[in-house]
C-alpha cells in the first residue's frame, strides 16, 4: 500500500502557495486576532485611552524625576499616579467641603435673591431681539405670582429629582472607570519603554518611515493639546478666582472649580462668572461689581482661551492651527471629552500620512 500512496502523492502534488497569498493569509490572521483582542478590550477602551494620553503627556516628567532624584521607575510611577489621584480627587473634595461649610448660607442667600426679584425687569431685557418681549412678560408673571412660580417650577423640580437619582448608578460607573484609569496608568508608567518599542516596531512594519513620522506626530499632538487645554484651564480658573475675590462673591473656590472643569470640557470658563455676576446684580444689589465681574469674565478670562491656548497647542506641532482646532472641536462633538485628545491625534496621523504620500514620486516618473 505504501508505494501506491507515494505514487498517488507524486501524481497529485499539493499546490504551491505563492508568496503574496501567504502574506495575505498572515495579514488576515493577524487582523482577525487584533479585532478579537479589541472586542475583548472594548469595555476598558475609554479607560485605556485616557491612561495612554496621560502617560504620553506626563512621560517627560517621569524622566525628569528619575534623573533629578535618582529614583527607580517604580517610585516615580507611584508618585505620579498618586499625583493624578490628588489632581482629580482634591478639587472635588474642596468643592464638597465648601458646600458643606456654606450650604445653609447658600440656601438662604438664594432664597433671598429669588424673593427680591423686582416686579419690573430692567429695560434692556425687553429690548433683546426675538425673545425680549416674551422674556419680560415671563419676568412679570414670575415676580408677581408666587403660586404661578411654584406651578411652573414644580414639574421641573420633580423631573430634576428623577434625573438626579437616575444618575447615581452612572456615578458608580464613573468611579470604576477612574479606578481603571489609575491602574492602567501605573502599568503604563512601569512598562513605558517596552510598549514604546512595540509601537515603533509595529509602525515600522506597517508603513516604514512614513508610519514612524505619523506616530511621532500623534505623540506631539497629544502633548500639545494636553498642555494647551490643561494650562489654559488652570490659568482661567486662577484669573476667575481673582475676579471673584475682588468682587466679594461667596464660595469663590467653588465657582473657580466650575470654571476649571468647564474649561477642560471646552464648554467655557465664563459661565460660572456670569452666574456670579447675576447674583451680584439681583441678590446683593451690587450693580457696579456685577458689571465688573461680567467684563472680567468675558474679556480677561475668555481672552486667555482665545490667545494663550492656540499658542500652547501649536507649539512644537507641524500642523496648521485650523486642523488642530477642527480635530479638537470635532473630536469633542463625536466622542465627548476624550475626543479633545483623540480628535487631533487622528487628524495628525492622517495629515502626516497624506503629506508623505503626496511627497512620494511614482515609480515610472
Amino acid at each position: 500500500m505504501r508505494p501506491i500512496i507515494c505514487l498517488m502523492n507524486l501524481a497529485n502534488p499539493l499546490p504551491v502557495i505563492s508568496e503574496p497569498v501567504r502574506t495575505a493569509l498572515r495579514l488576515l490572521i493577524i487582523g482577525s486576532l487584533l479585532l478579537a483582542v479589541l472586542y475583548i478590550l472594548l469595555p476598558f477602551l475609554p479607560s485605556l485611552l485616557w491612561s495612554t494620553f496621560i502617560v504620553i503627556t506626563v512621560w517627560p516628567g517621569l524622566a525628569w524625576l528619575q534623573h533629578r532624584f535618582r529614583w527607580n521607575r517604580a517610585a516615580c510611577a507611584v508618585v505620579l499616579t498618586v499625583t493624578l489621584v490628588g489632581f482629580v480627587i482634591g478639587p472635588l473634595l474642596a468643592g464638597v467641603f465648601t458646600l458643606t461649610a456654606h450650604g445653609e448660607s447658600l440656601f438662604y442667600e438664594a432664597k433671598a435673591a429669588v424673593e427680591t426679584i423686582p416686579d419690573e425687569p430692567p429695560a434692556w431685557v425687553g429690548e433683546l431681539p426675538v425673545v425680549g418681549a416674551r422674556l419680560a412678560q415671563t419676568w412679570r408673571e414670575v415676580a408677581r405670582n408666587d403660586a404661578g412660580l411654584r406651578a411652573r417650577l414644580g414639574p421641573a423640580v420633580q423631573e430634576s429629582g428623577r434625573w438626579f437619582f437616575s444618575q447615581i448608578g452612572a456615578v458608580g460607573g464613573l468611579f470604576l472607570q477612574f479606578l481603571l484609569v489609575v491602574l492602567f496608568t501605573l502599568v503604563l508608567y512601569l512598562n513605558g519603554e517596552a510598549l514604546d518599542e512595540l509601537t515603533r516596531r509595529f509602525a515600522d512594519r506597517i508603513g516604514g518611515e512614513q508610519a514612524l513620522q505619523a506616530r511621532d506626530q500623534a505623540r506631539q499632538a497629544i502633548r500639545a493639546v494636553a498642555l494647551g487645554v490643561g494650562l489654559t484651564a488652570l490659568l482661567q480658573a486662577g484669573l476667575a478666582l481673582i475676579g471673584l475675590l475682588i468682587t466679594g462673591v461667596p464660595l469663590a473656590i467653588l465657582f473657580a472649580l466650575g470654571c476649571f472643569l468647564l474649561a477642560l470640557a471646552q464648554i467655557g470658563a465664563t459661565l460660572p462668572l456670569l452666574a456670579a455676576a447675576g447674583w451680584l446684580y439681583w441678590g446683593a444689589g451690587e450693580a457696579g461689581w456685577a458689571v465688573f465681574l461680567a467684563i472680567w469674565g468675558l474679556v480677561v478670562v475668555g481672552g486667555v482661551d482665545n490667545i494663550i491656548r492656540p499658542m500652547l497647542i501649536t507649539r512644537g506641532m507641524k500642523m496648521p492651527l485650523t486642523l488642530v482646532f477642527l480635530g479638537v472641536i470635532g473630536g469633542l462633538l463625536a466622542y465627548g471629552l476624550i475626543g479633545v485628545f483623540l480628535g487631533p491625534t487622528v487628524v495628525a496621523i492622517a495629515y502626516t500620512l497624506l503629506l508623505a504620500w503626496l511627497a512620494e514620486r511614482p515609480a515610472n516618473s
